[in-house]
């Protein structure tokens, strides 16, 4: 046998595991990552994009806490967007086409030449413990590894089984290896797992598809990135467009006369597949009188003619993929280059878990991403860096990053998780944010970085960038609050802060009526005027999230006796045995506790405190 020992251990290398990795390496613990296949790092097997409505503030996230999704989204953006910009500040994001292959080759790189960071393709067949702490892992290869941390990012990989209508069999996504041994060593370990499906769409050849019936959509023709040290850009607005159209009633025709071969219909599939982003199966069983569904050609990548059918993803028999792709507009004689599927893979119950990541029963085991039921690259490489940052504070002794729901979408995803389980592939969406005006894509600095800061992850000189931009921000905040202007008689003498509140007005608007004598970028002029124009709503926001911070710092103590509080209901009683709530605010989040079950847990707590203090 081989031995070897590391401070974290880091099983899988997909967009969790990466920022994972390298999260602990950076902050200073030597860190082994062990991947099924190296070549298949940061593989994205489904949309090749990033971003979006709430996932786009995720990558946004990652980026302010110092992790690396943002830069390798813009080393290989092939044209972006921005989203919801007709419905406010709030939900606004970034989503861009990206280069699968260049996306990998620039995670790869990065990994690969990280300090304190081992990189090793093999298959971990066993977690070692002792005394309910994580020891190690052994491997295919023979090799044990000594650990005081793990981190699993399995993916789909776990368990992992790949349907085309009756044809079946065990795979990894696009054809990979999956891993078996694993699961049945968690499985042992008494750790709660379930199923759950996700699906993909068949890839085409560009060049055999007719676009003229389409409707033509390019990338913005400004500067923009989605990493707050970068340097925004603008993409080539012709070749790598996108393409919008419809499903057909030919199609509507196929899925009737097929749709007993699906394994979503003969039973074959069991497991719950993504509610938000249902396959044309899906869509037909779920919506029957939706004869159409839009659809959209994507450009895969520089190096590939192929297609990605957005909102077409399909576990049907290949005979009837090939069919149904000619029944769309401009596909009569499209050829498929890979058909589309359906995977299903096991995944970790995420109510074991705490809100640092680690697993309640095992110390120093912390999980992330697929394997905790979301979806998504955007949800998965935010729980890899939470994680990741964590497994590291566990190993140095010190602690750990917990973000709440007013801190940001990964506070929200946490704790949903953690609080509320999941029994579908999670997707983050602003509606899920209660406070999702201080939120916003523009603050996310504001927000997160002093945690970055804090952890090790930003170094002096991205920090006297944030420093110099904060301080720009914050003394024309306060210019033009103090400047005041009289713009026409019926509005009369009024502050340069409060004219920008009026309908039309912008902050191009009031500088050419009072220019500052700084030069500012575009990302400073939108903080500056949405914290302007929303001044009101934003203040009002934070006191009702102050409020839910002080529950949350009321701290319940693991060991906390419930069936002491008197007059609990038996459903709540049941609830906070099960989740364990850490906190008062924790224990009101979840499902079936009321305001006055935590007030009474409160009246225990500010009693037993009493006595210890009297004790002492």
């Amino acid at each position: 046998m081989f031995h070897d020992s590391y401070d974290v251990i880091v099983i899988g290398g997909g967009h969790a595991g990466c920022e994972a990795a390298l999260a602990s390496s950076r902050i200073g613990c030597r860190t082994l990552m062990l991947n099924l296949n190296i070549d298949n790092t940061a593989l994205m097997p489904c949309n090749p994009s990033i971003g979006g409505p709430a996932k786009g503030h995720l990558v946004r996230e990652i980026s302010a806490l110092g992790g690396e999704q943002a830069r390798a989204a813009d080393a290989s953006t092939l044209m972006i967007r921005w989203l919801n910009t007709s419905k406010g500040a709030a939900v606004r994001a970034l989503r861009a086409q990206c280069d699968p292959s260049r996306y990998s080759t620039y995670y790869r790189k990065i990994i690969t030449t990280q300090n304190n960071l081992d990189v090793n393709q093999d298959e971990v067949i066993e977690i070692l413990t002792e005394h309910d702490s994580v020891t190690g892992v052994r491997t295919r290869h023979g090799a044990t590894y000594n650990t005081r941390a793990i981190v699993l990012c399995g993916g789909v990989y776990l368990g992992g089984r790949v349907f085309v209508g009756d044809v079946s069999f065990p795979s990894g996504p696009m054809g990979q290896n999956n891993s078996e041994r694993l699961l049945r060593s968690l499985d042992d370990l008494g750790i709660r797992y379930g199923t759950m499906r996700t699906d993909t769409t068949p890839r085409l050849n560009i060049h055999t598809i007719d676009f003229s019936n389409t409707t033509l959509q390019l990338s913005e023709n400004e500067p923009l990135c989605f990493d707050l040290w970068g340097t925004p850009k603008v993409y080539d607005q012709s070749e790598y467009a996108c393409y919008f159209s419809r499903t057909t009633e030919r199609t509507y025709e196929i899925l009737s006369q097929n749709i007993k071969r699906s394994p979503l219909v003969t039973g074959d599939v069991k497991a719950n597949g993504p509610r938000y982003c249902p396959s044309i199966e899906d869509k037909f069983l779920r919506f029957p009188d939706h004869i159409t569904h839009p659809i959209v050609f994507e450009p895969v990548s520089m190096n590939t003619n192929e297609v990605y059918v957005q909102n077409f993803s399909t576990s049907l028999p290949y005979d009837v993929q090939v069919e149904m792709i000619h029944s769309l507009p401009g596909c009569e004689n499209a050829k498929i280059i890979r058909p589309g599927y359906g995977i299903e893979y096991a995944y970790f119950m995420p109510d074991q878990l705490k809100h640092n990541l680690e697993n309640r029963n095992i110390s120093g085991f912390f999980f992330a991403g697929q394997v905790n039921g979301t979806s998504g690259y955007e949800e998965a490489a935010a729980q890899g860096l939470l994680a990741g940052i964590n497994a590291a504070m566990h190993v140095l002794e010190r602690e750990p990053v917990i973000l709440g729901r007013s801190d940001g979408y990964l506070g929200v995803l946490v704790d949903d998780l953690t609080t509320k389980s999941t029994n579908e592939p999670y997707r983050m969406l602003t509606g899920r944010c209660e406070h999702r005006l201080l939120l916003r894509w523009d603050n996310c600095a504001h927000r997160l970085s002093h945690y970055g800061r804090k952890a090790g992850l930003i170094d002096d000189s991205h920090w006297e960038f944030l420093e110099n931009r904060f301080r720009n921000e914050d003394e024309e905040i306060s210019r033009l609050k103090t400047t005041k202007i009289i713009p026409s008689q019926e509005i009369g003498k009024i502050s340069l802060a409060d004219y920008l509140k009026h309908s039309g007005i912008t902050y191009e608007t009031i500088s050419s009526l009072s220019p500052s004598d700084k030069k500012l970028t575009s990302e400073e002029i939108a903080h500056i005027e949405t914290e302007l124009r929303y001044i009101g709503y934003i203040e009002r926001e934070n006191r009702v999230a102050e409020r839910m911070k002080n529950l949350d710092k009321a701290k319940i103590p693991e060991d906390f006796d419930y069936d002491s509080v008197k007059g609990l209901r038996a459903e709540c009683l049941q609830k906070l045995k099960h989740y364990r709530p850490d906190s008062l605010g924790h224990a009101l989040r979840i499902s079936g506790v009321t305001p006055v079950d935590v007030q009474l847990i409160s009246v225990i707590l500010a009693r037993n405190d009493r006595g210890r203090l009297n004790h002492e």
